[in-house]
């Protein structure tokens, strides 16, 4: 089973008795005792001496936990997580669901469970490591990956960062603040700035992508097409496709500006005529969005077929690619793609 490691180096106050086991209910400092909705929290305790108790965590602060050592005691225990060698919170299996949902990009299916997941265990929100606060955050993924800016700024208004223990995971975060919420309100010149300001940065290849996307849609809201394509072929490759969502918007945007560029049209309209500049740039455009379309069908569409309004882009190819090896097979499967596009739109 996947099991998170609750820090346990942190600074204490005194918020619980230190007691072991109280007779009576804690001072009014304590945290207040989970909700009905509320389930008690499954974990492994290494104690100073790195004997290991099974306990079910009823309440938690940043410093303290309250804890039941049965799961249908009554009687609870108030310690110090500074106390413990180690405290480690075992995964839900609602929580695994809804990571398995979450990977297979069904992430409406997902959301539904993280939230309800961050709800029932609010009781132990501010401890680190806790699935209050991971399932808050991935709940806010799916957010992204959807495009639910709206949500993302509304749910980021009430959101603690300080418990998740992965520094990358913290850095998506300080994105959703900064590139994301920027893309939602069309702060173009921003995002072109803090891009600039974090070229050349080490950040994981997922977050890499993610500011390349979102420089690419702050340049094409500046005009500045040329430039939007690199950074839309940054997002492309950063990650080596990972963030599928991701590369199948940028590809499509790709698409998009090359298609509606007036050279590229004007090489549209005389390909194959004695009137065609093999060397022209808008040929090596085409050529260009061509080489997109076929990537997007083969590679990233995400199981969904390429848009009707760039299906035909496909048979673009120079005369090398005709005539190699592969041609006759790729061919065959653009035409059955084309008849999974054409029983999809109907």
């Amino acid at each position: 089973m996947r099991t998170l490691l609750c820090a346990a180096l942190l600074p204490a106050t005194a918020l619980f008795s230190d007691a072991q086991t109280p007779a009576a209910p804690a001072a009014p400092a304590a945290p207040a005792a989970p909700t009905a909705a509320a389930v008690p929290a499954e974990a492994l305790l290494m104690q100073e001496d790195e004997t290991f108790m099974d306990i079910w965590i009823i309440a938690a602060t940043k410093t303290d936990v309250r804890f039941l050592e049965s799961k249908v005691d009554t009687d609870f225990t108030d310690m110090k997580i500074s106390k413990a060698r180690s405290i480690y919170l075992k995964e839900p299996k609602e929580f695994t669901q809804a990571m398995d949902l979450f990977q297979a990009r069904k992430y409406d299916e997902a959301k539904a469970i993280f939230g309800m997941l961050k709800v029932r265990y609010k009781f132990m929100e501010a401890m680190p490591g806790n699935y209050s606060a991971l399932s808050a955050f991935y709940e806010m993924e799916c957010m992204r990956k959807t495009g639910d800016l709206e949500g993302l700024s509304t749910a980021m208004q009430r959101f603690i960062a300080d418990p998740l223990l992965r520094e990358a995971n913290r850095q998506q975060v300080e994105l959703y603040n900064t590139f994301w919420d920027a893309v939602r309100t069309k702060g173009w010149q921003r995002i072109d700035s803090m891009a600039k300001e974090r070229s050349g940065h080490p950040l994981p290849a997922n977050l890499r992508a993610q500011i390349a996307y979102c420089h690419g849609l702050a340049l094409e809201g500046l005009k500045k097409n040329t430039e939007a394509l690199n950074a839309y072929n940054t997002a492309l490759v950063a990650d080596c496709g990972a963030s599928d969502e991701l590369t199948s918007k940028a590809a499509l945007n790709i698409l998009r500006i090359l298609k509606a560029d007036p050279e590229v049209q004007k090489a549209i309209r005389l390909w194959g005529t004695p009137d065609e500049l093999k060397q022209a740039a808008g040929r090596i455009r085409l050529l260009e969005a061509s080489a997109v379309a076929h990537f997007y069908q083969k590679f990233i569409g995400l199981g969904t077929p390429l848009p009707p309004e760039f299906r035909d882009l496909l048979k673009y190819k120079t005369e090398e690619d005709k005539s190699s090896g592969t041609a006759a097979a790729d061919d065959k499967e653009d035409k059955k793609d084309d008849k999974k596009a054409e029983k999809k739109d109907k």
